[in-house]
């Protein structure tokens, strides 16, 4: 049997990753049973997703709580919250023969205490999912020497028991991840972002209504994205023939900004996905002035957007973008920096990049296929294979 852990995921959160994840795990193991576990409300979502002949059995636990209105980086609070998931979940670790397990996503209680526990509890290789846990610890890290102990960071310093592994989604990462933590070398997987056929969505050329060039600025609108610079750039530069859209849901710091220029601002609230999608296909190119810092440790759900949609992106060069480009070439422009990227978006017309644009949309089309969960399998039962060799 193989047992899929969420303890993080709210209704919504990371729903094609997972859904991904474990069409890939089904095509890698078609005759093992598989058992998803998360808080009832994100299963009430990604189960309709799947069919009974996919024989995957959903099953409630409960999700990462902090007791006593602690936050989840003080030291206590969250070890507290990760041990009591990990109880929940000993009647699925214990009581099945398990052949492989994964934890969908680790923060520093949670890598803490499965790292610890579980040799103890199963012989089954373990991969612990990373999301956006090291960016969060890179961006910013506690005063507070205590705290500094127990975060992300301290934690991945600390060499993993055997058949325990990290699990990076974007190539690139595990070797900035190695330079943090020298003792993950060896400890860390890469299984690139799976993208969902179903999220595929056509190439009708740039601009095929004749309209202006449609810049997008896709996801949450939020500073730390680099949602500020995209709507000043908005402001300086949007003309007839250029339009700038942001798709996604407004952060908090866009009630003090001036978002006049948007052609299409970002939603108050989540939208359905569809609507999300359809706004994503009116878009001919994509812009995210994303942070190099912090996005050479993120899988970015907007870039996998972005490859779903055969969308060219415009951003700013890390280490992820640099290792996208060297395995299937040039899928936009990555800028040197944040002023760089600002005067090409300035000079994007749809003339300008017509002849550049065939290339980017075949190096798109042959990563959005090698991303196929179907596609993703053999390698990743190869990494899993690893893992289990110890």
């Amino acid at each position: 049997m193989i047992a899929v852990f969420d303890c993080i995921s709210h209704a919504f959160m990371h729903l094609p990753f997972n859904e991904g994840y474990l069409r890939m795990l089904r095509a890698a193991y078609p005759d093992a049973p598989i058992v998803f576990h998360a808080r009832q409300a994100h299963i009430d979502q990604l189960a309709p997703r799947f069919a009974g002949d996919d024989r995957i059995t959903f099953r409630a636990c409960a999700p990462l709580a902090t007791p006593f209105g602690l936050s989840r980086h003080n030291p206590l609070g969250g070890r507290i919250g990760a041990w009591q998931c990990w109880q929940s979940l000993q009647p699925s670790i214990r009581r099945q023969k398990l052949s492989f397990a994964a934890l969908l996503g680790a923060d520093s209680n949670l890598h803490a205490v499965f790292a610890a526990r579980w040799p103890s509890a199963s012989t089954a290789p373990l991969h612990m999912i990373i999301h956006n846990h090291v960016a969060d610890v890179v961006n910013w890290r506690s005063r507070n020497p205590l705290i500094r102990m127990f975060d992300l960071l301290s934690v991945m310093r600390r060499p993993l028991p055997k058949r325990v592994r990290l699990v990076a989604l974007e190539l690139g990462i595990a070797d900035a991840v190695k330079e943090l933590a020298p003792a993950m070398a060896g400890a860390i997987e890469t299984l690139e972002h799976p993208v969902l056929e179903t999220e595929w969505l056509p190439d009708h050329g740039v601009a095929a209504d004749g309209g202006p060039l449609r810049i997008g600025f896709v996801g949450h609108a939020s500073v730390n994205k680099g949602f500020d610079r995209f709507v000043a750039w908005a402001t300086r530069y949007a003309a007839p023939d250029r339009e700038f859209h942001a798709v996604g849901i407004a952060g908090s710091e866009t009630r003090t900004m001036d978002l006049s220029a948007l052609a299409r601002r970002p939603a108050a609230r989540s939208e359905p996905r569809p609507e999300y999608l359809a706004a994503l296909a009116a878009c001919d190119v994509i812009c995210l002035p994303l942070p190099p810092r912090s996005y050479e440790y993120v899988a970015s759900g907007s870039v996998i957007d972005a490859i779903a949609g055969l969308k060219p992106l415009f951003s700013i060069r890390n280490r992820s973008f640099d290792a996208i480009g060297a395995k299937y070439g040039p899928i936009g422009h990555f800028a040197e920096n944040a002023d760089a990227l600002g005067e090409v978006i300035g000079g994007l017309t749809r003339g300008g990049i017509a002849g550049e644009r065939a290339a980017w949309m075949e190096n798109l089309a042959r990563l959005r296929a090698a991303r196929r969960p179907e596609a993703l399998a053999p390698a990743y039962a190869e990494a899993v294979a690893r893992t289990a060799a110890g």
